[in-house]
């Protein structure tokens, strides 16, 4: 059977429950029909089980016990409640590491690490390979027809890397069959500096970080294994159980995996994501990152519907400062999450647990075990809200007019050359240069209104009518031909500072930057670049005004037009934002990092000139976001205040009802601070 992308056969309504570990209450059976009827309480209908479970399933090797795994699926069929029943791999048995030592990874130093902990396990190992393909065809074979199953959970936060000999003797054939020889990887790799020519394929590491082209095509080997050993793992599922889908749980923009790629080979997206408090200092912003992250989860399911697999209704345990969410805040979580495409919402976790690393971590049922807590009233308003809202779950996000491209080969080349960095400031992603830059553009287009679709390299440009580029860094022949030939169709393109210096092997491209044509395409020539100080601003002049921030370059104009200058430092009157016509396109190049007043104005003039629309054509004050799902016969929109103070929207006569309100209309729409109104409209 094949399954359409971004579908569960047996989904009718929004799945809405929890991570659950009734494993580890083996001897407490009463807890199961306790939280059985606490789950029905909260309006749950489905519950991934088993992550971590692999010893309850086989406490020695080759024996298996289900009677518990058994119990668990019967009472959840009895209730007309759904599984997402895992594979074990995320972390492995003692009895399993302590036989086969050589599962456990190795780090860069060389130390094998210790059983403990979880995803340490060696992802080259065919001995891990094989006991978990062993065991996930166990799982398949003694639940294939079982009624509760609605999924497969596969694996669990997949990450991390392994310097182990069968790792480094893994990525020295990926090498061989990415560059054939070792003439053209020392060509590639630029080997002749500091003396590093490779002459014998085993003399390559897994881990050197003079050699920034080596670092690069690491990450691109990781990545490579992670999928392959996920591959491994659906293996057994797919070939028993054709029409149950298979999911991993992303982890937003984590740095080592490519969610692109993986985006291909599972039959849902699914994500997690722990969302800053909603009060802290710069609440409005750490709001759009997590729309930021949905959006590329949405950009990478097609529009079509996604999973929120892990997300905490309280509070976490692993943050330097764990605050409990306010009121309002987890609702506004959530439904920003449907908002964007979600049709699953799971935390983790349902049932705190007496000990271990997480048993402080947030959950809809506490330590006191009851339905009294803040927190699972909470949950099972939502859960209710949910239910109304059953209609949402088969409408789609439509397409935006507007692209931007997130690119993880650009950020691992950008992350392994020295050079062009900045000191790092803050923000939801401080520690990313790359996102960060990206999520500037993104905040941006937020604040004036306009939808974004996150794209890849891959993705098909001309649907849309303006295409960002923030800092794309690594740019191929192919993919600067392919951005050639939008703009000459007529579509407009922003690039960003730092955009077209490497090329697939993280060398310069010679002749100027940006490079591969780029430079044509723009009209200028990027001849330096300038890291400012953490507190450094450049003033900004002319058609925009403001402060740049953190790099600054240094452009020539070779046919385009400055539109902006520079007013302070020594690059006073060099051009900062640049414009270039390109037969029916235009092509805009902003060679600083901006703030983000001077991206609002810069992108409020490109929607009116270029007739962009917003999502929804009414002013919005600042902090308040719309956003849209639709289906053939119904549209609705979703309005959020990511501010403490309460608004007041006029709607101007548009024709709504309000779905989770008493009154379906009212003149104005009152938002408090973190509230979220559901339209039909």
């Amino acid at each position: 059977m094949s399954i359409p992308k971004g579908t569960i056969p047996k989904q009718t309504q929004f799945f809405y429950g929890a991570d659950y570990n009734p494993d580890q209450w083996q001897h407490a059976p009463e807890i199961l029909e306790r939280d059985i009827e606490l789950m029905k309480q909260a309006g749950v209908t489905s519950a991934s089980v088993g992550i971590f479970a692999w010893t309850a399933l086989e406490p020695e090797e080759g024996r298996y016990e289900f009677a518990w795994l058994d119990r668990v699926m019967d009472r959840f069929a009895q209730e007309g409640m759904f599984v997402f029943l895992a594979t074990p791999s995320g972390s492995k048995p003692m009895w399993l590491s302590e036989k086969y030592p050589e599962i456990r990874r190795v780090n860069k130093d060389g130390r094998r690490d210790a059983s403990g902990w979880r995803h340490n396990h060696c992802m080259s190992s065919p001995v891990y390979r094989a006991k978990t393909a062993q065991i996930n065809r166990s799982l398949a074979e003694q639940y294939k027809a079982h009624p509760a199953l609605a999924l497969w959970h596969v694996g669990n936060e997949y990450s991390g890397e392994c310097h182990c000999e069968l790792c480094r003797t893994a990525f020295q054939d990926w090498l061989r069959q990415r560059y054939g020889s070792l003439d053209a990887l020392n060509s590639a790799w630029w080997s002749s500096f500091w003396n590093h020519t490779i002459t014998d394929w085993r003399q390559i590491q897994t881990a050197d970080p003079s050699i920034d082209a080596l670092q690069l095509d690491w990450m691109r080997f990781v990545n490579d294994q992670h999928v392959s050993f996920m591959l491994n793992e659906m293996k057994p599922l797919r070939e028993l159980t054709p029409d149950v889908p298979c999911m991993t749980n992303f982890m937003g923009t984590h740095e080592s995996t490519n969610y692109w790629q993986w985006a291909e080979h599972v039959d849902i997206v699914a994500n997690d994501l722990y969302p800053m408090p909603a009060d802290c200092a710069d609440s409005w912003r750490y709001s759009i990152q997590s729309d930021f992250i949905h959006s590329l989860m949405r950009g990478m399911s097609g529009g079509k519907s996604w999973m929120l697999l892990e997300c905490s209704p309280s509070s976490v345990n692993w943050g330097e400062i764990n605050k409990l969410k306010r009121p309002g805040s987890h609702r506004q979580e959530v439904l920003q999450a449907v908002a964007n495409g979600a049709n699953t919402i799971h935390y983790f976790q349902w049932r705190k647990g007496r000990g271990g690393f997480e048993k402080y971590h947030g959950a809809v049922v506490d330590h006191e075990g009851t339905n009294q807590s803040r927190v699972f009233q909470d949950c099972a308003t939502i859960g209710s809200e949910l239910a109304q809202l059953s209609a949402v779950h088969s409408a789609d996000c439509p397409h935006a007019e507007v692209a931007m491209l997130y690119d993880w080969e650009s950020r691992w080349a950008l992350n392994a050359s020295r050079g062009p960095k900045v000191i790092k400031s803050g923000g939801p992603f401080a520690g990313d240069l790359y996102t960060e830059l990206c999520f500037d553009h993104y905040e941006a287009l937020t604040c004036c209104g306009i939808t974004v679709d996150q794209v890849s390299t891959q993705s098909d440009f001309s649907r849309y009518k303006l295409l960002v580029l923030p800092a794309l860094y690594l740019v191929t022949q192919e993919l600067a031909d392919r951005i050639y030939q939008f703009t000459q169709g007529g579509g407009q393109v922003v690039a960003t500072c730092m955009t077209g210096y490497v090329d697939l092997t993280n060398c310069c491209w010679l002749g100027g930057f940006p490079g591969a044509g780029l430079k044509e395409l723009f009209g200028i020539w990027n001849e330096e670049l300038d890291n400012l100080h953490n507190d450094e601003r450049v003033e900004l002049n002319g058609q925009f005004s403001g402060f740049a921030r953190d790099v600054v370059e240094r452009l020539h104009l070779r046919g385009a037009e400055s539109i902006a200058q520079a007013g302070s430092e020594f690059y006073t009157g060099h051009p900062l934002i640049t414009e270039h016509s390109c037969e029916a396109g235009h092509a805009f190049y902003l060679a600083a990092r901006f703030e983000c007043a001077v991206l609002v104005d810069f992108y409020q003039s490109l929607a009116t000139r270029f007739d962009l629309s917003r999502t929804l054509d009414i002013d919005l004050p600042a902090g308040v976001v719309f956003r849209r799902r639709e289906s053939a016969d119904a549209k609705y929109g979703f309005l959020f205040n990511y501010t403490q103070k309460t608004h007041s929207i006029d709607l101007k006569g548009l024709s709504y009802s309000d779905l989770l309100a008493e009154s379906d209309r009212a003149k104005k729409l009152e938002l408090k601070p973190y509230a979220t109104r559901v339209l039909r409209i």
